[in-house]
């Protein structure tokens, strides 16, 4: 998701540490799960963690179901909901209103829940990497993102080069 892999990358810098093991999809809205999917099955012994976005995984709802199907251990989903399509204007999404873990546990996967407060979140974040994938987390949040939230200062094709470099070594 836009803003989400903006603020990874953001993080990343802020705590001088490398881009390579995030796979930013900027500009792909949608595509998180299916790639991280992909991901998770050529390398299953790699955890391999999904920041989707609730805008995203509406537009491409079909994709919980593949997950669900495929059963990896290894993967793991955080759906940020803030039932707004934050990065290309705010529209909304309708994400409040979805029962997101019904539908991840529905389409397969062994555990999903959601998160409404902050003081809930360290330790649904523990329980994720704990447990075994498929997993979804539902994080509800608030819309909105600092007006001067930066935009990653490698390209696409270098994002995407680091990546693949960082997986064929795994």
């Amino acid at each position: 998701t836009g803003f989400t892999s903006r603020e990874i990358f953001e993080l990343r810098a802020m705590k001088g540490q490398s881009h390579e093991q995030d796979f930013l999809t900027v500009g792909s809205m949608g595509h998180c799960s299916s790639i991280s999917l992909g991901i998770a099955l050529a390398k299953p012994r790699v955890q391999v963690l999904c920041i989707d976005g609730d805008g995203a995984a509406i537009m491409h709802m079909g994709s919980l179901v593949s997950v669900g199907k495929a059963g990896l251990r290894n993967f793991k989903h955080v759906l940020v909901n803030n039932a707004v399509h934050d990065s290309v204007g705010g529209q909304p999404t309708g994400g409040r209103n979805v029962d997101f873990p019904a539908i991840a546990r529905a389409c397969g996967y062994r555990a999903a829940e959601r998160v409404c407060e902050a003081a809930e979140v360290g330790n649904a974040l523990q329980r994720l990497k704990d447990e075994d994938g498929p997993y979804f987390l539902e994080v509800q949040a608030l819309p909105g993102a600092r007006e001067d939230l930066g935009r990653p200062t490698t390209t696409t094709h270098q994002n995407k080069d680091a990546f693949m470099d960082m997986l064929a070594t795994r």
